[in-house]
Protein backbone atom coordinates (compact mmCIF):
# COMPACT_ATOMS: atom_id res chain seq x y z
CA UNK A 1 0.00 0.00 0.00
CA UNK A 2 1.55 3.09 -0.86
CA UNK A 3 2.29 6.05 1.98
CA UNK A 4 0.53 9.52 1.68
CA UNK A 5 3.07 12.28 2.16
CA UNK A 6 1.52 15.37 3.42
CA UNK A 7 2.98 18.75 1.94
CA UNK A 8 2.25 21.73 3.96
CA UNK A 9 0.24 24.03 2.08
CA UNK A 10 2.17 27.00 3.77
CA UNK A 11 5.94 27.84 2.11
CA UNK A 12 8.86 27.47 4.24
CA UNK A 13 9.19 30.83 3.77
CA UNK A 14 5.87 32.09 4.14
CA UNK A 15 6.04 30.65 7.69
CA UNK A 16 9.47 32.04 8.60
CA UNK A 17 7.40 35.89 7.90
CA UNK A 18 4.36 34.81 10.05
CA UNK A 19 6.61 34.17 12.92
CA UNK A 20 9.08 36.98 12.39
CA UNK A 21 6.02 39.04 11.83
CA UNK A 22 4.39 37.85 15.50
CA UNK A 23 7.84 38.37 16.84
CA UNK A 24 7.69 42.55 15.72
CA UNK A 25 4.27 42.31 17.12
CA UNK A 26 4.74 40.80 20.50
CA UNK A 27 7.98 42.90 21.36
CA UNK A 28 5.94 46.07 19.94
CA UNK A 29 3.16 45.70 22.46
CA UNK A 30 5.31 44.45 24.87
CA UNK A 31 7.18 47.82 24.40
CA UNK A 32 4.00 50.52 24.78
CA UNK A 33 2.63 48.05 27.59
CA UNK A 34 5.92 48.71 29.31
CA UNK A 35 5.53 52.52 28.26
CA UNK A 36 1.98 52.61 30.30
CA UNK A 37 3.04 51.25 33.42
CA UNK A 38 6.46 52.43 33.34
CA UNK A 39 3.95 56.33 33.10
CA UNK A 40 1.65 55.04 35.95
CA UNK A 41 4.73 54.49 38.25
CA UNK A 42 6.48 57.48 37.12
CA UNK A 43 3.51 59.12 38.57
CA UNK A 44 3.00 57.34 41.74
CA UNK A 45 6.54 58.07 42.68
CA UNK A 46 6.05 61.80 42.14
CA UNK A 47 2.90 61.48 43.88
CA UNK A 48 4.82 59.77 47.06
CA UNK A 49 7.55 62.54 46.88
CA UNK A 50 4.50 65.24 47.29
CA UNK A 51 2.58 63.66 49.87
CA UNK A 52 5.47 61.58 52.06
CA UNK A 53 5.15 63.98 54.65
CA UNK A 54 1.33 64.21 55.40
CA UNK A 55 -0.32 60.58 55.48
CA UNK A 56 2.30 57.20 55.94
CA UNK A 57 -0.66 54.59 54.77
CA UNK A 58 -0.64 56.77 52.08
CA UNK A 59 3.12 56.65 50.88
CA UNK A 60 3.44 53.40 51.88
CA UNK A 61 1.12 52.45 49.55
CA UNK A 62 2.23 54.33 46.88
CA UNK A 63 5.91 53.29 47.25
CA UNK A 64 4.47 49.71 47.05
CA UNK A 65 2.56 50.80 43.50
CA UNK A 66 5.84 52.22 42.25
CA UNK A 67 7.77 49.09 42.81
CA UNK A 68 5.09 46.93 41.47
CA UNK A 69 4.51 49.21 38.52
CA UNK A 70 8.57 49.02 37.60
CA UNK A 71 9.03 45.58 38.37
CA UNK A 72 5.85 44.87 35.29
CA UNK A 73 7.60 47.73 33.45
CA UNK A 74 11.00 45.84 33.52
CA UNK A 75 9.31 42.16 33.11
CA UNK A 76 7.51 43.42 30.01
CA UNK A 77 11.03 44.63 28.87
CA UNK A 78 11.99 41.37 28.13
CA UNK A 79 11.09 40.66 24.74
CA UNK A 80 11.73 44.27 23.90
CA UNK A 81 15.04 43.07 24.29
CA UNK A 82 14.48 40.20 22.02
CA UNK A 83 12.90 42.55 19.06
CA UNK A 84 15.48 44.97 19.19
CA UNK A 85 17.86 42.30 18.38
CA UNK A 86 15.68 41.11 15.90
CA UNK A 87 15.72 44.52 14.55
CA UNK A 88 19.22 44.82 14.27
CA UNK A 89 19.87 42.05 11.94
CA UNK A 90 17.92 43.81 9.26
CA UNK A 91 21.13 46.23 8.87
CA UNK A 92 24.68 45.84 10.13
CA UNK A 93 26.16 46.59 12.19
CA UNK A 94 23.74 44.13 14.03
CA UNK A 95 23.49 42.97 18.10
CA UNK A 96 25.82 40.28 18.95
CA UNK A 97 24.60 37.47 21.19
CA UNK A 98 26.21 38.53 23.71
CA UNK A 99 25.21 41.82 23.70
CA UNK A 100 21.78 40.59 23.70
CA UNK A 101 22.48 38.29 27.05
CA UNK A 102 24.03 41.35 28.46
CA UNK A 103 20.62 43.22 27.99
CA UNK A 104 18.12 40.28 28.86
CA UNK A 105 20.31 39.55 32.25
CA UNK A 106 20.47 43.52 33.11
CA UNK A 107 16.50 43.35 32.85
CA UNK A 108 16.37 40.03 35.01
CA UNK A 109 18.54 41.93 37.38
CA UNK A 110 16.30 44.30 37.67
CA UNK A 111 13.41 42.65 38.15
CA UNK A 112 15.21 39.92 40.66
CA UNK A 113 16.28 43.12 42.80
CA UNK A 114 13.07 44.16 42.53
CA UNK A 115 11.52 41.08 43.99
CA UNK A 116 13.02 41.08 46.81
CA UNK A 117 12.56 45.00 48.01
CA UNK A 118 8.87 44.42 48.34
CA UNK A 119 9.23 41.86 50.91
CA UNK A 120 11.74 44.63 52.50
CA UNK A 121 14.61 41.95 51.80
CA UNK A 122 17.08 44.06 50.12
CA UNK A 123 17.00 48.68 50.45
CA UNK A 124 14.70 50.04 47.82
CA UNK A 125 16.94 51.77 45.44
CA UNK A 126 19.56 48.68 45.20
CA UNK A 127 17.95 48.04 41.96
CA UNK A 128 18.83 51.25 40.41
CA UNK A 129 22.16 49.68 40.16
CA UNK A 130 21.33 46.84 37.49
CA UNK A 131 19.14 49.61 35.94
CA UNK A 132 22.13 51.82 35.82
CA UNK A 133 23.47 48.58 34.14
CA UNK A 134 20.40 48.75 31.17
CA UNK A 135 21.14 51.73 30.60
CA UNK A 136 24.48 51.63 29.93
CA UNK A 137 23.34 48.47 27.58
CA UNK A 138 20.72 51.39 25.80
CA UNK A 139 23.29 53.46 25.05
CA UNK A 140 25.75 50.90 23.22
CA UNK A 141 22.12 49.22 21.58
CA UNK A 142 20.98 52.84 19.86
CA UNK A 143 24.48 53.63 19.03
CA UNK A 144 25.05 50.34 17.27
CA UNK A 145 21.26 50.53 15.29
CA UNK A 146 21.68 53.52 13.79
CA UNK A 147 21.41 52.14 9.92
CA UNK A 148 17.42 50.66 11.56
CA UNK A 149 16.89 53.61 13.85
CA UNK A 150 15.91 57.35 13.03
CA UNK A 151 17.79 59.65 14.23
CA UNK A 152 15.91 61.35 16.68
CA UNK A 153 14.79 58.12 18.58
CA UNK A 154 18.72 56.81 18.54
CA UNK A 155 19.53 60.31 20.23
CA UNK A 156 16.31 60.00 22.47
CA UNK A 157 17.82 56.15 23.66
CA UNK A 158 21.13 57.32 24.15
CA UNK A 159 19.80 60.43 26.44
CA UNK A 160 17.72 58.01 28.27
CA UNK A 161 20.50 55.47 28.89
CA UNK A 162 22.60 57.94 30.35
CA UNK A 163 20.24 58.90 32.46
CA UNK A 164 19.65 55.76 34.00
CA UNK A 165 23.43 55.25 33.97
CA UNK A 166 23.84 58.31 36.19
CA UNK A 167 20.94 56.96 38.74
CA UNK A 168 22.82 53.71 38.65
CA UNK A 169 25.58 55.18 40.33
CA UNK A 170 23.75 56.08 43.46
CA UNK A 171 23.56 52.66 45.29
CA UNK A 172 27.05 51.74 44.32
CA UNK A 173 28.92 55.34 45.59
CA UNK A 174 26.36 55.28 48.63
CA UNK A 175 27.95 51.95 49.43
CA UNK A 176 31.74 52.87 49.13
CA UNK A 177 31.52 56.65 50.39
CA UNK A 178 28.62 57.05 52.07
CA UNK A 179 27.57 53.96 54.56
CA UNK A 180 27.08 49.83 54.13
CA UNK A 181 23.77 50.33 56.02
CA UNK A 182 22.17 50.24 52.13
CA UNK A 183 23.42 46.37 51.88
CA UNK A 184 22.03 45.06 54.57
CA UNK A 185 19.64 41.99 54.43
CA UNK A 186 16.91 42.52 55.75
CA UNK A 187 16.78 46.17 54.76
CA UNK A 188 17.16 48.77 56.93
CA UNK A 189 14.12 50.72 58.27
CA UNK A 190 13.79 54.28 57.27
CA UNK A 191 14.76 55.54 60.59
CA UNK A 192 17.87 54.27 60.31
CA UNK A 193 18.42 55.27 57.07
CA UNK A 194 17.46 58.87 57.96
CA UNK A 195 19.96 58.89 61.23
CA UNK A 196 22.84 58.77 58.50
CA UNK A 197 24.36 61.86 58.26
CA UNK A 198 24.82 64.53 55.59
CA UNK A 199 28.00 64.33 54.29
CA UNK A 200 29.40 65.57 50.61
CA UNK A 201 29.92 62.54 49.30
CA UNK A 202 26.30 61.97 50.12
CA UNK A 203 24.85 65.52 48.41
CA UNK A 204 27.16 64.71 45.18
CA UNK A 205 25.50 61.01 45.32
CA UNK A 206 22.11 62.47 45.18
CA UNK A 207 23.01 65.05 42.57
CA UNK A 208 23.63 62.25 40.52
CA UNK A 209 19.85 60.82 41.27
CA UNK A 210 18.36 64.55 40.95
CA UNK A 211 19.97 64.66 37.55
CA UNK A 212 19.54 61.45 36.10
CA UNK A 213 16.30 60.39 37.24
CA UNK A 214 14.19 63.53 35.07
CA UNK A 215 16.58 62.57 32.64
CA UNK A 216 16.52 58.40 32.25
CA UNK A 217 13.92 57.16 34.75
CA UNK A 218 11.02 59.58 33.59
CA UNK A 219 11.58 59.03 30.42
CA UNK A 220 12.37 55.77 29.78
CA UNK A 221 8.70 54.69 29.30
CA UNK A 222 7.92 57.58 26.60
CA UNK A 223 10.85 56.07 24.53
CA UNK A 224 10.04 52.73 25.17
CA UNK A 225 6.34 53.74 23.68
CA UNK A 226 8.28 55.52 20.42
CA UNK A 227 10.33 51.76 19.95
CA UNK A 228 6.95 50.14 20.44
CA UNK A 229 5.69 51.99 17.53
CA UNK A 230 8.95 51.28 15.23
CA UNK A 231 8.26 47.56 16.08
CA UNK A 232 4.98 47.26 15.32
CA UNK A 233 5.62 49.17 12.15
CA UNK A 234 8.39 46.76 11.22
CA UNK A 235 5.82 43.99 11.32
CA UNK A 236 3.45 45.28 8.63
CA UNK A 237 6.22 45.76 6.30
Amino acid sequence: MPTKVYVSSVPATSKANIQETFSYRKSGWAAIASGIIGILAAGSLITYLILRSSSQEVTIFLSRVHDGGVFLQFLLLIPVVFGLHKLSLLRPPGMSRTILSMGVGAVLWVVFCLLLTLPKVVAEVLYMFPQGVFGGWLMVVCWRLRNNLSPGLRWFGIIVGFGLALVGIFPLGYAIFVDTIILQIPAASEEAVAKIPITPANMVLHWFLWVGSPMGVLTLPFWTILIGRRLLRESHI
